[in-house]
């Protein structure tokens, strides 16, 4: 199935353009886009209340704030979520695409949701235009939940080591081609990475000194890609924020919202702080930087290249 077209079953706004833009540096961001939409669901089915309904809070869907294009929770839960959730279903069988650890997520999700079904019903059932739907619906979630299941566990029995290193390679070897700054670039890399074979490749190793030579293995190849020279240059913020701004729009949204999901996932933990500080940095006007880094104490005043390197391939692959 047309990848733009399970975007759109699930009114994500975004242009065909600017997702086929996206695409090419952000192989997952199908995935993480589904994560967002559908985790934006799970968060309504929990608090679906009286309260909740009379003020029509904005869900935290992270895309619709990063593109501007916010919806009231009651617009999450429509006509249109059986389209969507059928579309991400098919989506999901389709096993020539990417897998990753990006497909965990969508489990987990799909559970969560299950789990919490009787409250989208009890929704559908308040509203007329919705009621005839249950029945319907209920069959969409359990096929949902059934295939994220069958899904995961393909990747589970299929990954191997070779597979993962294969991965690193193929993503390594795109630092200096996608005309971002390093830091941005080794940021997408570790993000397509942690997303994917090698991602969920680390995630299930038991071992830890297995894990340790893994994290060893990216970091040596992405510092062998950069210049000596640059290895203890300290990152300059500000400069950093302006050659995002000069990316094309669709691109700064994509690194806004990558960096925005990663902080969500890290759930405020003070250990992580690429996730934040990518955020803050996509997302802060010029004149906001200074004051919106200081404001986060995990993340460190000076930070060398070769420091970020090391922290950002920690911080990512264990998120």
């Amino acid at each position: 199935m047309d990848k733009y077209k399970v975007i759109k079953q699930l009114e994500i706004d975004i242009s065909r353009e600017d997702f086929e833009s996206i695409d090419k540096n952000h192989p997952h961001i199908t995935e993480k886009l589904i994560v967002d939409a559908i985790n934006g669901v799970k968060v309504v089915a929990n608090d679906l209340n009286e309260t909740a309904r009379t003020k029509e809070k904005g869900v935290g869907r992270i895309w619709d704030s990063v593109s501007g294009s916010a919806k009231t929770r009651q617009n999450l839960i429509n006509e249109n979520l059986i389209e969507g959730l059928s579309a991400v279903t098919i989506w999901l069988g389709d096993h020539d695409r990417h897998i990753g650890r990006i497909d965990k997520r969508i489990k987990v999700i799909a559970e969560k949701l299950y789990n919490t079904q009787d409250e989208i019903f009890k929704f559908y059932e308040e509203h007329k235009e919705l009621k005839m739907d249950v029945e319907k619906l209920k069959e969409c979630l359990s096929a949902f939940k059934k295939e994220s299941d069958d899904r995961f566990n393909v990747l589970e029995h299929r990954l191997t080591k070779v597979e993962a290193h294969q991965h690193i390679d193929r993503e390594i070897e795109k630092i200096n081609t996608l005309r971002m700054a390093t830091e941005i670039e080794i940021f997408t890399i570790l993000d397509n990475l942690a997303s994917g074979e090698a991602g969920y490749y680390y995630a299930k190793e038991q071992n830890e000194k297995n894990k340790v030579e893994l994290l060893g293995y990216i970091k040596n190849k992405i510092k062998g890609k950069i210049n000596r020279n640059q290895h203890n240059q300290f990152i300059d913020y500000r400069q950093l924020n302006q050659e995002i701004n000069k990316l094309p729009p669709s691109e700064q949204k994509a690194i806004s919202f990558i960096g925005s999901q990663y902080s969500s996932f890290a759930n405020n933990n003070p250990l992580y702080e690429i996730s934040d500080m990518i955020k803050i940095i996509a997302t802060s006007k010029p004149e906001e930087l200074e004051s919106n880094i200081n404001i986060h104490p995990n993340i460190r005043t000076f930070m060398t290249l070769e420091s970020y390197i090391d922290e950002a391939t920690k911080e990512l692959l264990n998120l």
